[in-house]
């Protein structure tokens, strides 16, 4: 509806139309998170304009700090305020406060969908105004439609304010191989998070909902499980966000690249959430020394760089061992496993598990409700008699499994829409049918929110 309503209209006002209708798909839900988003984007608006016409260093960097602190005191108040004070006195006194009360029980239940993603997206186009890479805009209610563009505002890919913001703008009339691409990619994301991960997280789901009631074979089905749910979770957002930007003509990045062919975990982060490990290597990683400075200085980058994910990703001690380990993985395949040569074809293989099997492992920080049920998990996978797997599983869903894999890692050699293109018509409609009636008769019993959402 809102697509037919946008072509609808002179081009001179489609831009209105789309900032209205993202606030209302945002806002939804809760308005005063809407309300909450069009502040900060007042605050970093004022301060990009600020930094534009200031020509002092120091003037310039006020602006741009008290842009960034401003962000990061909302991401701080609404998600991890709750964890930062635990149960402490003050905790408790700021509990029975009229003033923090209700901002503490909304951090603690209903984070506000997006905020990390669009927090981000804010703080890139400050520190590029400030370097000078783009220009400031002018027009407030333009930049709050960069912010919050509706396809990629909850779950990303983050994207930079000179490769969204332009296509915003631009003269633009429908053009079929968008909308037949659109639509296509808009496809695949449904099969991927209707059925395999919906399917996936349901047995997932069942596992950890009490871990020590299955067998320790379970416990390694449900690690594989989750690694594949997670992925094709977020893959299918970041598809559904692709295509419904394409209908109106704008290219987002591509946020995932094979992950799970990745021959080291430095490799796999380069493959992985690609809008998020650029943003952290632009912008935390580079700044705070990067691999110009000798050894210590990459460490201390990288271990940095992956706490603030850890963190990024939720405020919980479980997501900080996540972030750690992954750095230490990282490290240690830089520093350790690079040293290792080998050319052939079982040692390329090999490395390729061991990827997989390190990311896999982690995950269970990622998924656990804490530490202590990380620890139960581990226990489990490694000690508790192996025995026979007693968790229900379809065989739709290994099925499903089966198939993304050969796609993902086999088949299409190009992103869905290309590879899609090369076919003849007939066998074009023949798959898009297939996806649809597996959507319609197999996809997941229950609606599973987005992964990501919570971010």
């Amino acid at each position: 509806m809102v697509w037919l309503i946008y072509f609808g209209l002179p081009q001179k006002v489609r831009w209105v139309f789309l900032l209205v209708a993202s606030y209302v798909f945002y806002g939804w839900w809760k308005a005063e998170f809407a309300a909450l988003m069009a502040f900060t984007s007042l605050i970093d608006w004022f301060c990009g304009m600020r930094i534009e016409k200031s020509n002092q260093k120091t003037t310039k960097q006020f602006w741009m700090w008290g842009s960034i602190l401003s962000n990061v005191a909302m991401l701080f108040m609404f998600k991890y305020f709750h964890f930062a004070l635990g149960n402490s006195q003050f905790a408790k006194q700021l509990y029975c406060s009229n003033l923090t009360a209700w901002i503490i029980e909304l951090g603690k239940y209903t984070i506000p969908a997006g905020i990390s993603f669009y927090t981000f997206q804010s703080i890139s186009y400050i520190i590029d105004v400030y370097r000078g890479q783009e220009k400031a805009e002018h027009n407030l209610f333009r930049f709050m439609l960069y912010v919050s563009f509706f396809p990629q505002l909850v779950a990303g890919p983050i994207e930079r304010f000179g490769r969204l913001h332009t296509q915003l703008y631009q003269k633009y009339a429908p053009a079929w191989e968008d909308i037949r691409n659109g639509f296509r990619i808009i496809l695949y994301g449904l099969f991927l998070k209707v059925c395999v991960a919906d399917n996936l997280a349901s047995v997932v789901d069942t596992y950890y909902a009490a871990p020590a009631s299955f067998s320790g074979y379970s416990a390694w089905i449900a690690m594989f499980f989750f690694a594949f749910q997670v992925y094709t979770d977020f893959f299918g957002y970041s598809l559904l966000a692709q295509g419904s930007a394409l209908l109106f003509g704008i290219h987002l990045m591509d946020n995932f690249k094979k992950p799970y062919i990745a021959k080291s975990i430095p490799e796999f982060w380069h493959r992985w959430h690609i809008s998020l490990s650029t943003w952290f290597r632009d912008y935390i990683f580079i700044p705070v020394g990067g691999n110009k400075h000798g050894s210590i200085i990459l460490a201390l980058a990288v271990m940095l760089v992956f706490f603030t994910s850890g963190l990024w990703h939720g405020a919980s001690m479980t997501m900080i061992v996540f972030g750690l380990s992954q750095g230490i993985l990282y490290l240690f395949d830089r520093f350790v496993f690079s040293r290792i040569k080998g050319d052939s074809i079982v040692f390329a293989q090999f490395k390729k598990f061991k990827t997989f099997l390190f990311f896999m492992l982690t995950l269970v920080w990622f998924r656990a409700q804490s530490i202590p049920q990380s620890a139960e998990v581990f226990q489990s996978a490694a000690f508790k008699n192996a025995g026979k797997s007693n968790l229900n599983i379809p065989i739709h869903i290994p099925l499903f499994l089966f198939i993304f894999w050969l796609l993902d890692n086999w088949i299409m050699k190009e992103r869905a829409d290309v590879w899609l293109n090369r076919f003849k018509l007939p066998v074009r409609w023949s798959f898009y049918a297939a996806v649809l009636l597996c959507i319609w008769l197999l996809g997941g019993s229950v609606n599973h929110p987005f992964v990501y959402f919570q971010f």
